[in-house]
Parts: structure tokens; C-alpha cells; sequence
């Protein structure tokens, strides 16, 4: 029985810890130059593929339920270069608490059920400290 509690508790402390790793990936990919998520428009307001630059403007929502097909929020090159930035450090935060939460969890199992027991945790044995001798 505890072998299958302690299988559950390893998944269940695995996966957030390797979320983790996933969202800290997450946040290191999204360096460079600020990437427009929906229609990117020059100065000249022509539509330009590419990385954003300083200048573009970036129509990031589009309102789909009147079927109008208008973009109803725009961002400036700073203001989708900002947006990334706080995305990033977003991700940073969310990874390291899941990295630290699943790495916290398994240590404390492995102290608990490890393969060995320490000797205070031994059955059969008390844990007295030897008295000393004078």
C-alpha cells in the first residue's frame, strides 16, 4: 500500500516540476525583438511580416461577435515590446514557483520513503544517544 501512495505522490510532485522546467523554457525562448500576435501594420499602414519594429503598430484583438472583423485594441511597438517583457517575467515567476514547489515535494518524499531509512527512523531501534563516560 504505501508503494502506491508513494508512486502517486512522486506524479504528483513530477509534473509540477516539470511544468516548471517547461514554463522556464517558456520564458527564455521569448527574447528578442517583440512578435505581434495578430495583424502587424507599418507607418505606411500595409501589412508587414517579421518582428515588430520601432514605428509598427500591432492590432492584438479582434471583435468576432459582431462579425465586423475590426480590430478592437492596438499596441505601439514599446507598448507590445512592454507587454512581452511582463510575459516574460510572468513566465520566470510561474516557472520557478512550480520548479521549486515539485522539488520541494520530491525531496521531502525521498526523506520520508527513501531508499534508506535514517537511524532515527529505523524500526526496532530507539533513538537514545550513548551515554557518555566519565
Amino acid at each position: 500500500m504505501r508503494s502506491g501512495i508513494r508512486g502517486v505522490l512522486l506524479v504528483l510532485f513530477l509534473l509540477p516540476l516539470l511544468w516548471g522546467f517547461v514554463t522556464l523554457l517558456r520564458g527564455a525562448a521569448s527574447y528578442g525583438a517583440p512578435e505581434c500576435p495578430g495583424l502587424q501594420l507599418g507607418a505606411d499602414g500595409e501589412s508587414h511580416p517579421g518582428p515588430m519594429r520601432p514605428g509598427f503598430t500591432c492590432n492584438v484583438d479582434y471583435n468576432d461577435r459582431s462579425g465586423s472583423g475590426r480590430s478592437t485594441a492596438t499596441r505601439t511597438y514599446e507598448q507590445q515590446k512592454y507587454a512581452q517583457v511582463k510575459a516574460r517575467i510572468g513566465h520566470f515567476e510561474r516557472g520557478i514557483l512550480y520548479t521549486a514547489y515539485g522539488a520541494a515535494g520530491l525531496t521531502t518524499i525521498a526523506a520520508a520513503h527513501g531508499p534508506y531509512r535514517l537511524p532515527w527512523r529505523r524500526e526496532g531501534r530507539r533513538s537514545e544517544h550513548p551515554s557518555k563516560v566519565s
